[in-house]
């Protein structure tokens, strides 16, 4: 299939903090365009806003947004390079307002973070849904952790949430930054993935507020499961410039799963528009997952991504 990512066209100088506010953003003063706040914006939503404007906007990205595929509907016959060879000279937004140039050594294609051990478990999950441990009924596994800055300073109401195919559980960290979540054992395998987002944060007293960090996936052993696992929050990395979009081709499709049942592809992209088709997304949300954390999550099967629908 064809999977379609934003890239960045011509790369924006400005400081955002500079612009006027409006309703969808900001205005820039210097080159007298509309500057569009993207950050807020599912795949979906983008897709649909670039589509809207021809193929090219200015506006204002996260890094994971760009590192993540666009929800899209057209079949693309021409195959271009992938968008990471273009990002060269971008700017970076820290969460302190400081803006710096990025470094051509960083610019390596990074579209999952992982815990300090960064690597997947060698044990294979037979390319099917993962299939429970053999335990006692109600027994569980306590996931304890502790989520700071890179000042070691504690972050409070940051969202931690245990996904499996089987079950999804959330939880917050407290006002010193940990937290607490009781998984059932029977879920737990050699691959356990937890998401650490920060869109609830609003402390004052961390100098942060809810676009502080960057969301990331880490993949935790079993022996990381009984213990105290310790996160460091990174700061969101903001581009502006003017958005465009570029086509890469891969050999299949993500894996679309709810309720413990896979859905066809095109099925869910067809009910994304509203168009006839088998899939009910009703009420429904879903988690996107690139091809390491899909691994984890669901076996080889899923190489080319996975989506998991749930409630709202």
């Amino acid at each position: 299939m064809t999977n379609k990512f934003l890239k960045i066209n011509k790369p924006c100088n400005e400081n955002w903090e500079n612009m006027k506010p409006n309703s969808e953003g900001g205005f820039c003063e210097i080159c007298s365009k509309k500057v569009l706040d993207f950050t807020k914006l599912n795949q979906f939503e983008l897709a649909q806003k670039l589509q809207k404007s021809n193929g090219s906007i200015c506006g204002r990205v996260t890094k994971k947004q760009l590192d993540l595929p666009l929800i899209d509907f057209e079949r693309h016959k021409n195959y271009k390079l992938p968008y990471s060879n273009v990002v060269s000279g971008l700017m970076i937004v820290t969460t302190l307002g400081v803006v710096q140039p990025l470094q051509s050594q960083n610019l390596g294609l990074q579209t999952e973070i992982v815990s300090k051990k960064d690597t997947v478990s060698q044990v294979d999950k037979n390319n099917e849904a993962v299939k429970p441990n053999l335990s006692k009924p109600n027994d569980f596994t306590t996931l304890k952790g502790i989520i700071k800055d890179q000042e070691e300073v504690p972050i409070e109401n940051a969202r931690v949430t245990f996904v499996s195919i089987q079950k999804i559980i959330v939880v917050n960290t407290k006002a010193d930054g940990t937290f607490s979540i009781e998984v059932p054992t029977e879920i737990i395998d050699d691959d356990n993935v937890i998401r650490v987002s920060y869109t609830e944060i609003k402390n004052e007293k961390t100098r942060y507020n809810s676009f502080g960090f960057e969301t990331a996936d880490y993949i935790l052993s079993k022996d990381e499961m009984n213990s105290v696992y310790k996160i460091k929050a990174l700061p969101t990395i903001v581009y502006l410039g003017e958005i465009g979009s570029e086509i890469s081709k891969t050999d299949g499709n993500p894996i679309v799963v709810s309720e413990g049942i896979e859905i066809d592809f095109e099925d869910f992209l067809k009910a994304q528009k509203d168009k006839k088709n088998s899939c009910n997304l009703e009420n429904k949300d879903y988690y996107h997952f690139s091809s390491k954390v899909a691994v984890a999550l669901y076996g080889q099967k899923a190489k080319y991504g996975l989506f998991i629908l749930v409630d709202k």
